[in-house]
């Protein structure tokens, strides 16, 4: 059984990271609320970025709430080949509601992760 903690070995940590999902993602899955940027990496598991700014999500409280169900939702996820995301909010995303956010979430993974089995697929 895979754990389900979310330790360092599965977040992304440096500037150079983010930088390099950045400048060379392969996938996008964007939304009014969100954008998710990813590639796939040469390591044992996913990782995840966080990007949840003060001029997009005003309070403290607001860009926590959005991280903490960011990062429980990546945490559940299983993808079949192992990703670095970066999760960027956008402007008012906090004002969904948690059910709400989770269910965006869960389909915007599902798009992520039908979109790198495709990929896959093709380069094999």
């Amino acid at each position: 059984m895979p754990s389900l903690r979310f330790n360092k070995e599965k977040r992304l940590l440096k500037a150079s990271e983010f930088q390099e999902v950045f400048d060379t993602n392969t996938f996008k899955i964007a939304h009014p609320k969100l954008l998710m940027l990813a590639k796939f990496n040469c390591r044992d598991n996913s990782r995840l970025g966080l990007v949840v700014g003060k001029k997009n999500i005003s309070t403290a409280v607001g860009r926590n709430s959005v991280k903490r169900i960011v990062r429980e939702t990546f945490r559940l996820e299983q993808f079949s080949q192992p990703i670095d995301v970066v999760f960027l909010a956008r402007k008012d995303a906090h004002k969904r509601g948690s059910d709400e956010m989770t269910l965006l979430l869960q389909q915007s993974w599902c798009r992520l992760r039908q979109r790198c089995d495709k990929q896959e697929k093709k380069n094999a």
